[in-house]
């Protein structure tokens, strides 16, 4: 794994966390391969199979939420050939909704990427949480 290499996937997983956090749907769709055999495995088990079945769910999201902080702490990143990478990482996401209501929840993540000409794609995303698993 090339340091250049390691380098760009760092920099996308901080810009997808930013455009998340701005609650940019645009820009944070950028970051995902958005065609139907993309698969999103969210914290409660939920599966979205195809990027417009995930891309519905955050919508609403952004929309009723006044707020979200999303944040990726000690991300392990495995790239193989320059043309493929895993990414494990903890997350943890404060939302916020419009009575100020703070939701907070964590876990870890898992994604898979493909390098599609220059451009890195999220092509498979695994959220899993930790609440209710002992220490």
């Amino acid at each position: 794994m090339s340091p250049e290499t390691l380098r760009e996937i760092e920099n996308q997983l901080r810009d997808l966390r930013q455009a998340f956090n701005n609650q940019d749907l645009k820009t944070f769709r950028g970051f995902f391969w958005t065609n139907p055999r993309f698969l999103h495995l969210d914290p409660s088990g939920r599966l979205d199979q195809g990027w417009g079945a995930f891309e519905e769910v955050l919508d609403q999201e952004f929309r009723y939420l006044d707020r979200v902080q999303l944040t990726f702490r000690n991300p392990q990143i495995q790239v193989f050939e320059e043309r493929f990478a895993t990414i494990t990482t903890e997350w943890s996401l404060l939302q916020v909704d419009p009575t100020g209501e703070e939701r907070e929840s964590g876990g870890r993540a898992s994604f898979s990427m493909v390098r599609f000409g220059k451009d890195w794609k999220i092509v498979m995303a695994h959220y899993s949480s930790l609440e209710g698993v002992p220490d």
